[in-house]
């Protein structure tokens, strides 16, 4: 199996980055630029986004198999799982299978798509089925996940990997991934979990993360970050990196 990865830096533990819905691999890169000097860091394209095919049979479980065959080929033991937005909700599938949880010593969730089920109103999911993968309609997506204007680069980027989604992979999350809960399965989850998310997100609101993890998963530590919106990793990477060095030490 082929997988689409970027790699940075060297050292102890390996950091291993999954995306947001219409981001890439690349969307991480601000935020590990920051850790590289001391640690390995890894950032995988989903399939169906960046560079990657969509897989034939998309699921949770399947794209949770995916993300555990490339922790494999990368030989991780003891690696940190960073999942956003969707990517977090990937991360807890993959948490709940203990021989891919095995592989981990913890999971970090960034603004992460809950274990039940993702709010979103029907005329925003229409607007994304129906206008996908115009630029319009990833300006618009853009500008209302966020709180703070993006530096040129950061927002070209999220332009970009937007645009590249591919149409089934994309039809997927939205009719299908983003409403298939996982709540049965977090009590097979035994490694740490810290989510970090931002009280003013337009997209996922803090309350339902603190709900959610607190009748689930109780013992997750939650971090409230403010003034940031629902691409943390675009717009603070210096404070998302930052903590995620705290929860390292």
């Amino acid at each position: 199996m082929e997988f689409f990865i970027k790699e940075w830096g060297s050292g102890e533990p390996s950091l291993i980055f999954l995306h947001y819905f219409s981001g890439a691999a690349e969307s991480w890169r601000w935020v590990i630029e920051q850790l590289t000097p001391d640690f390995r860091c890894v950032a995988i394209d989903l399939p169906g986004f960046g560079q990657a095919p969509p897989l034939a049979n998309p699921s949770l479980a399947a794209y949770g198999d995916y993300i555990g065959n490339a922790l494999k080929q990368l030989e991780i033991k003891n690696g940190i799982l960073v999942g956003h937005s969707m990517g977090g909700k990937l991360a807890l599938q993959v948490a709940t299978t203990p021989r891919l949880a095995a592989l981990l010593s913890q999971v970090i969730l960034v603004a992460p798509s809950p274990p039940t089920q993702e709010p979103m109103p029907d005329q925003e999911k229409q607007r994304l089925l129906n206008q996908h993968p115009s630029r319009e309609s990833a300006v618009t997506t853009v500008e209302s996940a966020t709180q703070r204007s993006l530096p040129d680069d950061r927002r070209a980027l999220a332009i970009e990997t937007y645009r590249q989604a591919e149409n089934s992979a994309w039809r997927w999350w939205l009719q299908t991934g983003m409403n298939h809960s996982i709540a049965d399965q977090t009590a097979q989850i035994e490694i740490p979990v810290t989510v970090i998310a931002s009280q003013d997100d337009p997209v996922i609101p803090l309350q339902m993360l603190e709900h959610d993890f607190g009748e689930l998963l109780p013992q997750t530590k939650i971090i409230a970050l403010s003034e940031i919106g629902h691409l943390i990793p675009l717009e603070a990477p210096e404070a998302l990196s930052a903590e995620i060095r705290r929860l390292i030490a």
